[in-house]
């Protein structure tokens, strides 16, 4: 049994495409039958994309982490929460407490 694809488009595209497969002989079904016997095969696409492969952005996420500033984490708040820090920090600034 033969499995149906489905795509969406605006249907003005679809008309213009459809017609131009005509004139060309053939129709979206065997167009999008050989993109897919294409893609099994190459597994790539016939065509260019705008887009970045994974790697390549893995490269570039990786190097923009590694570029942000490392800031030394003052020893007496490593082994606080956050919340025990803020009442840490206001407390030195003498300012009243969250809780207070």
């Amino acid at each position: 049994m033969d499995a149906m694809v489905t795509g969406r488009m605006p249907a003005s595209k679809k008309e213009r495409g459809n017609r131009v497969l005509s004139e060309l002989g053939t129709n979206a079904s065997k167009v999008i039958n050989a993109l897919y016997d294409y893609v099994i095969e190459h597994h790539a696409l016939p065509f260019s994309t705008d887009r970045p492969d994974r790697d390549e952005l893995l490269r570039t996420a990786t190097s923009l982490v590694d570029a942000i500033p490392k800031v030394r984490l003052d020893e007496r708040y490593v082994e606080m929460s956050v919340k025990d820090a803020r009442r840490e920090r206001l407390s030195l600034q003498a300012l009243p407490r969250e809780d207070a």
